[in-house]
């Protein structure tokens, strides 16, 4: 056992082209953050710059959200973002997005598999789908945020790390964004706050 993962699912618009409720009519924020790239549909055979740059704005919007709550910005770890490209690119646009991959691969198993932690580490996933202007890393991140159970995930005191997945066939765009901490990097913490004094130590 690695850990324990929070998985959720904002699914915009199916393979069949339903709506989901209350969301395809969303409109931009007039008190937007500007992050590069935020308002651009992903295209078809984006070459890997166009992937990272998508991957750059959906991580830069979350630490503009974060920040508004005082929260720290999210560290970009690239065993995450293997993890998160990969299961982006193997999820059927033709099939419901799920958290299960192939052969009944958890996150977890991913997020380890991809190095992640040394071992022992809590983790998070968020997945979403879109088509459109509803594709846009700024409309996925106003949607996620507008879910009540996604929004407590990504805005979470509890991870440190972040990797962004995208993968884009057929005009549908698939997100996948892999949340963590390691074990390791809480004991440091813990440790660096044992050693101060007890007066710095006060909360």
């Amino acid at each position: 056992m690695h850990g324990r993962v929070v998985i959720a699912i904002a699914l915009v618009v199916s393979a069949c082209g339903a709506w989901a409720p209350g969301v395809a009519g969303a409109a931009p924020s007039a008190g937007a953050p500007t992050c590069a790239g935020a308002d651009r549909v992903p295209a078809d055979a984006a070459s890997a710059a166009s992937v990272a740059r998508v991957r750059s704005a959906i991580a830069c919007l979350l630490d503009a959200a974060r920040a508004e709550r005082d929260l720290p910005a999210l560290h970009r770890d690239a065993r995450l973002a293997s993890a998160a490209g990969r299961f982006a690119a193997a999820l059927d646009i033709n099939k419901p997005l799920t958290h299960t991959g192939r052969g009944g691969t958890t996150p977890i198993d991913r997020i380890a598999a991809a190095g992640y932690g040394g071992g022992t580490f809590t983790a998070a996933e968020a997945l979403g789908r879109a088509r459109g202007a509803l594709a846009t890393p700024a409309a996925r991140v106003r949607i996620w945020l507008e879910s009540k159970s996604i929004k407590k995930l990504l805005l979470s005191k509890t991870y440190r790390d972040v990797g962004v997945g995208v993968s884009v066939r057929g005009g549908m765009t698939t997100y996948v964004v892999e949340l963590a901490r390691s074990a390791r990097a809480s004991s440091k913490r813990a440790s660096a706050s044992s050693s101060r004094s007890p007066k710095s130590s006060r909360s």
